[in-house]
């Protein structure tokens, strides 16, 4: 078999020509090393975010919590002072507490109604 390559190849010898580097090979970078970056500041940004929201949920949760908490004790102080109200304005205690005041209930004569 013959070998075709040499008469089509423009080497000499064994030896490939490469084209050499360019000069004008910074300003075609330079657009993607300004992509990059912005890239790269962006995704900073978006991990620096994602940090800053997760603190601020957590501290609003156990802010949540704290308030559940405090509104649960307010209901049963609530629900204690409802009874005590409850307690206190029974007739017959009324009528223990108007008797050592030395207080009477007024006589039919007394009474007045509109």
């Amino acid at each position: 078999m013959r070998d075709y390559a040499k008469k089509y190849s423009s080497t000499s010898g064994n030896r490939q020509k490469v084209a050499g580097r360019r000069t004008g090979g910074a300003d075609r970078e330079r657009p993607f090393k300004i992509i990059g970056a912005i890239a790269v500041v962006a995704m900073l940004l978006g991990v620096v975010s994602s940090l800053w929201f997760g603190v601020a949920l957590r501290d609003g949760l156990g802010r949540l919590g704290k308030g559940q908490q405090e509104k649960a004790e307010l209901v049963a102080a609530n629900m204690a002072l409802a009874a005590e109200k409850d307690a206190l304005l029974q007739q017959e205690k009324i009528e223990a507490a108007a008797g050592r005041l030395g207080l009477f209930p007024p006589s039919a004569k007394q009474m007045r109604r509109p």
